[in-house]
């Protein structure tokens, strides 16, 4: 038997990849159908064997090009990317959406909502990193004595808006794919809550604009409340708390000290640490299923606590606690940087 050219191989390999049946390249190259079949194993062509029957809309060419507009953000979705193809190309058949996202999956992409994250530096990472390493040996026993606390804003009409992207198969989040949302930024309420191992604690409406004095308020009220209620002790829990200018306070340090309650060290820009992120998430959500707004602010502070008290479950907080030590070795692995949290 004579062998094949260079040339014909790559005509070959063109013709796989662009999904042409092996009879029909056969019949355009004059090389036989075993032949073929041994050129796209020896050049590891992508592609199904497909003797017969309809070839796939997307080459691995297209696959490529559009996984990395993807990737990149060049395209926003797979509808957006379906929408733009078939713009480009008027005249030709271009894939739906659905072939673009099966194609996506078949590849191990895995389509997330966007996470808005506070922009990470050398040092914030650096920060992080050593978080992680000095409470890497913490096990769920240990989370357990943890009282997380945070504050959040509500919106009465809906969300801020929810952002898709595609992660690379390793599953590592990437600057494409987060937003950045800094601190500092009609219908939305700022709330305090706090939770632990034993169920979630009381929320509470801030009024007015949070200073030291009134989050020094909070802990006397809603977080000393907290405690009593599971009775629980101050010499039996550690509290969580950020690295928000009135948190660390000296009037909030002194609270502290005077009524003898540990405060665990927490590196600045780690929200995807704290679980109460997910309660807070869980909580919007849950808002959200009702078929109307809120009337009046009145109405819709009493959906919030309704919601808070009856969808926080012990069972939902224990989870969210079983998760830490997950959330501290993601962190260690990314070496600070984002966490799929």
């Amino acid at each position: 038997m004579r062998p094949i050219s260079n040339q014909k191989k790559e005509d070959v390999k063109h013709l796989l990849q662009q999904g042409t049946p092996y009879r029909e390249i056969s019949t355009l190259t004059g090389v036989s159908l075993g032949a073929i079949r041994a050129i796209r194993k020896d050049l590891n062509v992508d592609i199904e064997p497909n003797g017969a029957g309809r070839k796939r809309i997307m080459s691995s060419n297209d696959i490529r090009v559009v996984i990395r507009k993807l990737v990149t953000g060049e395209y926003k979705s797979v509808e957006d990317a379906s929408r733009q193809l078939r713009a480009t190309y008027p005249n030709k058949v271009t894939p739906s959406a659905e072939t673009i996202r099966r194609e996506m999956k078949r590849l191990n992409y895995t389509a997330i909502k966007k996470p808005n994250v506070l922009p990470l530096t050398r040092s914030r990472r650096n920060a992080r990193f050593r978080f992680a390493q000095a409470y890497r040996s913490w096990t769920v026993e240990d989370w357990k004595r943890v009282v997380f606390s945070d504050e959040t804003k509500v919106n009465r009409l809906g969300s801020d808006g929810l952002h898709w992207t595609w992660i690379d198969p390793d599953g590592k989040l990437r600057e494409r794919n987060v937003i950045h949302t800094y601190k500092h930024g009609g219908g939305s309420i700022m709330i305090w809550g706090c939770f632990c191992w034993s169920g979630p604690g009381f929320i509470t409406k801030i009024q007015g604009t949070m200073n030291a004095d009134l989050y020094c308020s909070i802990l006397d009220d809603e977080f000393k409340q907290s405690l009593e209620y599971y009775g629980l002790e101050v010499n039996d829990i550690i509290f969580q708390q950020d690295n928000d200018p009135k948190h660390k306070s000296r009037k909030a340090t002194q609270w502290f000290q005077d009524n003898g309650v540990e405060v665990l060290p927490w590196p600045s820009y780690s929200p995807d640490l704290n679980p109460i992120e997910h309660m807070w998430a869980e909580l919007k959500r849950k808002l959200l299923l009702y078929d109307e707004p809120a009337k009046s602010m009145t109405e819709f502070w009493e959906r919030v606590s309704y919601t808070w008290n009856k969808c926080m479950t012990k069972e939902y907080c224990e989870r969210l606690i079983e998760s830490m030590p997950r959330r501290i070795e993601a962190c260690y692995k990314a070496r600070g940087g984002y966490t799929k949290y």
